[in-house]
């Protein structure tokens, strides 16, 4: 089953050259200056407090970090180097993954189930094990479990003892696991913007949701442009209507006219 559910696969590095290299990113990431964004003056919206450590970089500084722009680090992210944000806005994104049963094979539902199975079973007998050793409360709960864990198998036993009649689906999507997404806008050398969106990394946290391991994301800063104002509209629509030498505003609207040129008609409007 692990094959069905690998995604992006990770670089492999040798243990001596990764932590070189870790070290040489986070000495960076330590030294370099910091920009502290203003709502009031960047061209910034959202909110980017529950994610990973964000370090805001001026885009001057990124030639300092083209040692390590191809290394793929588990713990420091850089979003967009080569792509100075002008236009910033962070928000939450539900990240999962589905699997329909079409896309599993037998071998490997029998395999996913049995492995489901095995481990409700070890689990179970771990607790059994542990009974005599536990207050009334505890051992209570752990019956229960234990009387839980013994219903699941049998009704997965049933469905592994007939699993053409049963459709399958996998997803992840019930752990509501969220990314902070940051959506940018940077000007390509034609002059003209373009869009890119990347997810944050998030810190690492325990069950219980404490922060084990912080993790960093550095997004570089068009330290010119993020003061300007930017449409919000994709660049064609901009295009589009700069194309209307009038233009008046009407309230929230605003409405354009140009000169009709001699071959178009209005029937290519309709």
């Amino acid at each position: 089953m692990k094959q069905l559910l690998s995604h992006a696969k990770r670089r492999h590095y040798e243990p001596q050259l990764y932590a070189r290299l870790l070290s040489e990113l986070t000495q960076l990431m330590d030294d370099v200056p910091k920009l502290h964004p203003d709502r009031n003056i960047w061209d910034i919206e959202g909110d980017w407090n529950s994610t990973g450590v964000i370090h805001f970089v001026d885009a001057g500084h990124q030639s300092l970090f083209e040692s390590v722009k191809d290394f793929d680090c588990r713990t420091i992210k850089l979003v967009n180097l080569g792509r100075p944000a002008a236009r910033i806005t962070f928000y939450r994104k539900h990240r999962y993954w589905l699997l329909k049963d079409k896309d599993i094979p037998l071998d490997q539902k029998i395999e996913q189930i049995r492995a489901y199975i095995e481990n409700l079973a070890l689990k179970s007998q771990e607790l059994e094990e542990k009974l005599d050793g536990m207050s009334q409360t505890k051992r209570t709960e752990a019956r229960e479990t234990i009387y839980r864990n013994l219903n699941e198998i049998t009704t997965w036993h049933t469905i592994l003892d007939n699993i053409t009649d049963y459709e399958l689906a996998l997803s992840n999507y019930s752990r509501l696991h969220f990314y902070v997404t940051v959506n940018y806008k940077y000007r390509l050398g034609s002059g003209e913007y373009a869009n890119e969106q990347e997810h944050l990394l998030n810190p690492q946290r325990d069950r219980e949701g404490n922060v084990t391991q912080l993790r960093y994301n550095i997004i570089f800063v068009d330290s010119v442009e993020i003061l300007r104002d930017h449409p919000y509209q994709n660049r064609e629509v901009e295009g589009f209507l700069n194309n209307f030498p009038i233009k008046s505003e009407m309230g929230r609207n605003t409405i354009y006219a140009r000169h009709r040129t001699e071959n178009e008609s209005i029937e290519k409007f309709k």
